[in-house]
C-alpha cells in the first residue's frame, strides 16, 4: 500500500517555527506504526529540511503558513514521490 503523510504532521501547532521528522511526528491511531519504520523517517527528514530551507530563504514566516504546493514541486525535483 502507499500511504501519504501531511505536512501538518511535520509542522509544531503551538510553536511557530519548530517542524519534527522521523518517529516524533504527530499521528494517530495505527498510522503510527507506519510511520516509525526507517523509509517514512528518512522522507520525512527530507520533507522537514526542505522546508527549514524554504523559510530560510522567506518563503513564509512559519512552517504552518509555507505554500505546500511549493514544498511538494520541490520535493518531486528529488526524486520523491507524492500524489498529483
Amino acid at each position: 500500500p502507499v500511504y501519504h503523510l501531511s505536512f501538518r504532521s511535520l509542522a509544531a501547532v503551538k510553536c511557530p517555527n519548530l517542524i519534527s521528522a522521523g518517529r516524533c511526528i504527530s499521528v494517530k491511531g495505527d498510522f503510527w506504526d507506519v510511520t516509525r519504520v526507517i523509509p517514512v523517517c528518512a522522507v520525512t527528514g527530507e520533507a522537514a529540511g526542505t522546508a527549514a530551507a524554504m523559510l530560510c530563504r522567506g518563503a513564509a514566516k512559519t512552517f504552518r503558513s509555507l505554500p505546500v504546493a511549493e514544498l511538494q514541486v520541490a520535493l518531486r525535483k528529488t526524486g520523491v514521490i507524492l500524489p498529483k
